[in-house]
């Protein structure tokens, strides 16, 4: 359902895009049209990230550059920078989500948000975060880690349990490590 209503939203708001790119391109461009033409590109931006994090994952593949730029878009207005430190080849929609899911608790965690690298492994990522405040929001990366009952589940944190069955259902194992300046996720 998801994924169905991220997909009817991106195309309206590209157009809305293309629209403001005409109009700049047949006036004098304002500050008024850049700021809701950035809007444009930041809502795309997050409706594209969204569709893969909380759509149905699958077996085709997603382009490394496409996931890449998905992703830098989504955290490019906010708290959080993403450093990938190197590329990576086409892989699994279910791999991406995955990754996906696991940046918003990543995000989560950095109450002040900060910058995190993620690098290509042979089965995954590796997400790290260093010198940085962290906050490890209670039972919720216990929950992915091992399975441990969450208390409540909000959509602030449903994330966290979807990143649990994304892990279950590929059979992949989470290695976790957190400090209060650290934060290192691996699969």
């Amino acid at each position: 359902m998801s994924s169905r209503i991220c997909h009817d939203l991106i195309s309206p708001v590209g157009a809305i895009g293309n629209g403001l790119e005409l109009m700049g391109a047949l006036s004098t461009p304002s500050p008024e049209l850049e700021l809701v033409g950035q809007s444009a590109h930041t809502a795309q931006s997050k409706l594209k990230f969204f569709r893969i994090a909380f759509g149905a994952g699958s077996r085709t593949l997603i382009s490394g550059a496409e996931a890449r730029r998905t992703a830098a878009d989504m955290f490019a207005q906010g708290r959080l920078g993403i450093d990938f430190t190197e590329s990576w080849g086409d892989r699994e929609r279910q791999l991406v989500k995955l990754l996906y899911l696991l940046l918003l608790c990543v995000e989560s965690s950095l109450p002040r948000g900060g910058k995190v690298s993620c690098a290509p492994t042979s089965s995954g990522w590796r997400i790290s975060v260093e010198n940085t405040p962290v906050t490890q929001p209670g039972d919720l990366w216990a929950h992915i880690v091992s399975g441990a009952k969450l208390s409540a589940l909000t959509a602030k944190t449903i994330q966290f349990s979807l990143a649990r069955q994304s892990l279950v259902g590929q059979s992949i194992h989470l290695d976790f490590t957190a400090t209060t300046e650290s934060l290192t996720l691996s699969f």
